[in-house]
């Protein structure tokens, strides 16, 4: 039917009524910058792009799988139970739901609609930063505003380059001399320009002190506003009317190949959808799977913070198919896709990378401390292969295994391997275990197949080196560093925490300065050694050392702690005064271990 056009307002009671979303697309992924920047160029009569809606009636629409645009959307899949009806990825339409006969899926235009209906009819949630997702405090619903009061001709000198002050804020922000938040939803019911000078007089006789200025800029804030949503066809689209799954899948494709819309790894998502849903033997959702599944797997950890995503979910499926792990979109094919729906539908791919994740959390490492997802890939790999074996600590697989594979962690990931081209280290992995022996994880042979890609592996006085050098208390790599200190311990006991063994505060520059009489600048170089790879330890519980005086509390340990932590037995050197000679001490104790550990 080739290009229409259409007034926001038209399309807007038609968005989760009679238009929806194809299995194909993505989540919603715009933030509120992004949407304010939107909403600006719509105001200014910049072209916004078109948009390609398909259009399908009767068995052939009843049978597509269908999703919902987010209306009340938040940042996180993982939030309160106090806020209710809001989304993080889009509800799927129950096959049940009464829906037109005569239905239209947008296949692109998704985040503009997405934003238009958050922006006029629906709320966005955010997180403040730093803050724990499951505390309701940390979280804000917020609805789009326009400052009346600012000057639509004074671009502003920010990073988004606005004409018109858009802003998410919370319900019934406070309003200001200069400042009149006016919540965007509120033009829909302006009906004429008659009713939107009749509004104009009534926000004016509101504000204390309006100059003649600030009433000709709420006058062009609210006609742009009025005029932008009810009388330009800003929504431009393309009308494909064949009902053809693959013709619209290839569209879907082609338009979002050329430019940084969509990563591979939802391309393939998108064709895994469309396949296996067109299946009539057994359609599978490979959306609405492999999205519950990567939520109910961070839900599952949440102390943890692994916060994984489709991608690392797709990356295992692909090696475990026994395919190529890069995402070329020419080696989607039909068998490709059937063979990984087969593993998917199985169930075992997903049981090991459950299994591959427990085996983190038992060792201690966190979101934080996970540098590369990937590097977890060939350990659940592994654990398909050979039928998702039970590595506990007290057998005796798991006795051999889990200390390689922790070795495995450490060095991947404190090396740095994928980095680069982590698709051939996912290969070599995958075909050295697929020759290894069930009860054996090969990794020499692994990190030869690294190595000689010219990557560095192990543990070598250089690399340790490098590390000591490059890693501290405050370094994401800290915990795989002591790791490998400790090395079997995290693979064969609870988990462990990193602890100062001179305490922090005993080593803070004024207290440096106030109670031992330091200089500044000694101070200072003291603390600046504390947080020091030789001045940290793993412990498995809080070892307070309160207010008394380190030297006595070291007197208080066992000759086992000062084994297991490398301490040095000279006394002299658990003196404040001589720290510097204590970190030298332990730092020459601790690469002893490490090349007596791995050579």
């Amino acid at each position: 039917m080739g290009y229409q056009s259409r007034t926001i307002k038209q399309v807007l009671p038609d968005i989760n009524e009679s238009i929806y979303l194809p299995a194909i697309q993505r989540e919603f992924v715009w933030e509120t910058d992004q949407i304010v920047q939107l909403f600006d160029s719509v105001l200014r009569e910049y072209p916004i792009g078109s948009f390609i809606f398909w259009n399908i009636n009767g068995d052939f629409a009843d049978e597509q799988i269908k999703y919902y645009f987010v209306r009340n959307y938040i940042e996180d899949t993982i939030h309160p139970s106090e806020f209710d009806n809001v989304h993080h990825r889009n509800p799927k339409v129950p096959e049940y739901e009464s829906v037109p006969d005569s239905i239209s899926l947008v296949v692109d235009g998704q985040q503009r609609l997405t934003s238009f209906l958050i922006g006029f009819n629906g709320t966005y949630v955010e997180k403040q930063k730093y803050r724990q997702r499951q505390n309701p405090d940390a979280w804000t619903r917020k609805q789009l505003y326009l400052n009346l009061l600012s000057n639509p001709n004074v671009q502003s000198e920010d990073r988004l380059n606005l004409r018109y002050e858009f802003q998410f804020k919370p319900l019934n922000p406070e309003q200001s001399s200069d400042e009149y938040w006016f919540r965007v939803s509120d033009i829909l019911d302006v009906t004429d320009l008659n009713e939107t000078m009749a509004l104009q007089e009534e926000i004016e006789a509101s504000i204390d002190g309006l100059t003649d200025g600030q009433s000709s800029y709420i006058f062009k804030n609210l006609h742009a506003l009025y005029t932008a949503i009810h009388d330009r066809e800003v929504i431009n689209y393309y009308e494909e009317d064949k009902q053809d799954n693959e013709r619209t899948l290839d569209i879907f494709v082609r338009a979002n190949e050329g430019g940084t819309q969509l990563s591979r790894s939802e391309i393939l998502l998108s064709i895994a959808t469309s396949y296996w849903g067109s299946d009539e033997d057994n359609p599978i959702d490979a959306k609405e799977e492999i999205n519950t599944f990567v939520n109910d797997l961070n839900k599952d950890y949440l102390d943890e913070g692994y916060d994984f995503g489709s991608d690392f979910v797709l990356k295992n499926l692909l090696v475990a198919s026994d395919l190529d792990t890069q995402y070329r979109i020419r080696n989607f094919t039909r068998e490709n896709l059937e063979r990984m729906k087969q593993v998917w539908a199985d169930g075992d791919v997903q049981a090991s990378i459950e299994g591959a994740v427990e085996l983190l959390s038992q060792f201690g490492i966190t979101g934080r401390s996970l540098t590369s997802r990937n590097a977890v890939i060939p350990i659940a790999y592994y654990l398909y292969a050979n039928g998702n074996p039970p590595l506990t600590t007290d057998s005796i697989q798991g006795d051999s295994v889990r200390p390689k594979i922790l070795e495995w962690l450490c060095s991947s990931m404190l090396n740095s391997n994928f980095n680069s081209r982590p698709d051939e280290i996912l290969q070599d992995a995958r075909d050295a275990i697929k020759d290894a022996d069930p009860d054996e994880f090969p990794l020499d042979r692994i990190q030869r197949e690294i190595r000689a890609r010219g990557k560095a592996v192990g543990f070598s006085d250089e690399i340790v080196e490098d590390l000591f050098d490059e890693t501290d208390y405050n370094s994401v790599k800290i915990y795989l560093l002591l790791s490998v200190l400790y090395f079997p311990e995290p693979a064969l006991d609870d988990s462990h925490q990193v602890d100062h063994i001179f305490p922090q505060k005993l080593l803070e520059k004024d207290h440096l300065i106030e109670e031992h009489g330091f200089s500044p600048q000694r101070a200072e170089e003291y603390e600046s050694l504390r947080d020091h790879v030789a001045n940290l330890q793993l412990i498995q519980e809080n070892q307070e050392k309160g207010s008394m005086e380190f030297t006595e509390w070291i007197e208080t340990r066992s000759n086992r702690y000062f084994e297991r932590h490398h301490i040095p037995r000279d006394e002299s050197l658990y003196q404040v005064e001589r720290f510097p000679e204590f970190v030298e001490a332990r730092d020459q104790l601790l690469r002893q271990h490490i090349r007596e550990t791995f050579e």
